[in-house]
């Protein structure tokens, strides 16, 4: 059997993760943090000499949601506590970050340590927060489309058009979206008789000649 020798200070830089435990007095003394702080900007002997404690490191504006989190768990006895928040990088960027923290208790009961498994997740709250964005404009569209005299189409360019997407204030004319998606309207449906004609040919004429605004 061959046999592989593993370097765990290597495996450790090499982690995203970043552990740590510290005492659970003021400022939170650190005792061990792993090398691959440095990601942050930090070296280990920042921590361990004292310069710097991890609370310094959160965001001034999470502080207090971080200690009542905490506070809330230890009031409860819970043993572990996953939370998110913002901390400062030694270059002083905001970053987001995954902690676990585990509760370590001595003999008597009472809480001595804070034991903790820190990830990077400034990608993920990032990617979130413009899903967020652009579904706060999309609603916002909506309801400018809602409160709107003009309706939006979008039509297969195949016989009667068949509809795909009709906006919402359809409804003022008397259909539901629906009506028109589920094939039991068309588009064609809406325009008088005697104009249909003339709108096809319209229609067909410019697509021929590349415009790509009836008007």
């Amino acid at each position: 059997m061959r046999r592989f020798d593993i370097n765990m200070d290597s495996l450790i830089i090499s982690s995203p993760a970043v552990i740590f435990l510290c005492k659970s007095t003021k400022n939170w003394p650190l005792e061990l943090i792993t090398e691959n702080i440095r990601q942050f900007g930090y070296r280990v002997e920042d921590f361990t000499s004292g310069r710097i404690q991890y609370l310094d490191i959160i965001h001034p504006n999470d502080l207090e949601k971080v200690s009542s989190e905490i506070a809330r768990c230890l009031k409860d006895g819970c043993a572990e506590l996953a939370q998110e928040y913002r901390i400062l990088t030694a270059s002083g960027e905001i970053r987001w970050v995954e902690v676990k923290l585990g509760i370590r208790r001595d003999e008597n009961g009472s809480v001595s340590h804070y034991q903790g498994v820190l990830c990077d997740a400034t990608q993920r709250k990032t990617a979130e927060e413009s899903m967020q964005k652009t579904l706060e404009k999309k609603n916002e569209l909506e309801n400018i489309i809602k409160s709107s005299p003009v309706f939006v189409f979008l039509c297969n360019p195949e016989e009667y058009w068949p509809v795909e997407f009709v906006s919402e204030n359809i409804i003022t004319l008397g259909y539901t979206p629906e009506d028109f998606t589920s094939g039991k309207v068309r588009f064609e449906d809406l325009i008088h008789p005697e104009d249909r004609e003339r709108i096809r040919s319209e229609v067909a004429r410019f697509s021929r000649e590349g415009y790509k605004d009836c008007t």
